[in-house]
């Protein structure tokens, strides 16, 4: 899917009870322009418990990276996300997640802009031992909502790239999380890994592609959480043909990012992301060098509470 590097953050709060870490929040920034690495938490929602995200986030640039690695000079290209994000507790150890791109825009400077939604993705996490070392696997599915070919015109009007806001393929993920809480710091650890069983569109088979990411999380003055992160993500295999990088095949990226939340109150919050991708790790490979800003705007409620 037409991916930019985002993702990232996730559990940006853990709460201490008598020692005890407590996932309280789950920010899931999950943006386009190759597949993002992802933050995960080994903490589930308790049940009843209910999370929910508004977020936008949006870059530019001229910066390519080919299927050689090599650094390309292209038209500025552009793009703005809004997502939904939602996670519910179904029981003490299952919990369900739901991710959306309400509205995708993006175009390069020399073309028009195109808009739509984004692919739907669902996900059912389950958690082991969360009192003592939480540990989650995942398993979703990623559902080919949007239109898969989007026409944007080109300037001269003559011509037309596609820019689709979906990748026309079904997507398995599978994932595996695993958290510590630091106490008494008030802080935590976050390990997590992941693989996206990619199928195929218009007779074009995608590589599959793997992802592994650590965080760290620590909070001040009780409202302010603060989260670094650090991540990869690799395909399997190299593309047998010449592709386009809308549909983020053979992608490979090192991603780093920063986030911050601020807690309004019991139930609201305030969300800052910053993400970028690099070479340090692995080498960028059909991407686009992304430094993209986000904010967002949380939701958090236990309904199994009696009010």
């Amino acid at each position: 899917m037409l991916r930019c590097n985002k993702p990232l953050m996730s559990g940006p709060g853990i709460k201490l009870e008598a020692g005890l870490p407590y996932a309280l929040l789950s920010i899931v920034l999950v943006l386009v322009l190759v597949q993002p690495v992802k933050a995960q938490s080994g903490w589930v929602r308790k049940k009843g418990e209910t999370f929910s995200q508004l977020s936008y986030a949006g870059y530019t640039s001229d910066t390519y990276y080919n299927l050689e690695g090599e650094q390309v000079e292209t038209a500025e290209f552009y793009q703005h996300n809004l997502y939904l994000y939602s996670e519910y507790g179904i029981s003490e150890k299952l919990s369900v997640l739901m991710n959306v791109p309400l509205m995708r825009a993006q175009g390069f400077s020399t073309t028009e802009s195109v808009w739509g939604i984004g692919d739907l993705r669902l996900d059912a996490k389950y958690g082991f031992f969360q009192e003592v070392l939480p540990i989650a696997v995942s398993l979703g599915v990623e559902v080919p909502w949007a239109k898969p070919n989007r026409l944007a015109d080109n300037e001269d009007g003559f011509s037309s790239i596609n820019l689709p806001t979906g990748d026309g393929e079904w997507n398995i993920h599978a994932g595996l999380a695993i958290s510590q809480s630091l106490h008494p710091l008030p802080a935590y650890v976050n390990l997590s890994g992941g693989y996206n069983k990619r199928t195929s569109f218009e007779g074009q088979n995608f590589k599959d592609q793997w992802t592994v990411n650590t965080q760290l999380g620590y909070q001040f003055f009780d409202k302010v959480w603060m989260q670094v992160q650090l991540g990869v993500q690799q395909s399997i295999e190299k593309p047998e043909s010449l592709v386009s990088f809308v549909r983020g095949d053979g992608s490979a990226f090192t991603q780093y990012g920063l986030n911050l939340s601020y807690l309004l109150n019991d139930a609201w919050g305030l969300g800052l992301q910053y993400y970028n991708n690099a070479d340090f790790i692995i080498e960028r490979v059909n991407v686009y060098e992304s430094a993209t800003l986000g904010f967002s705007v949380f939701f958090q409620k236990d309904f199994s509470q009696k009010q």
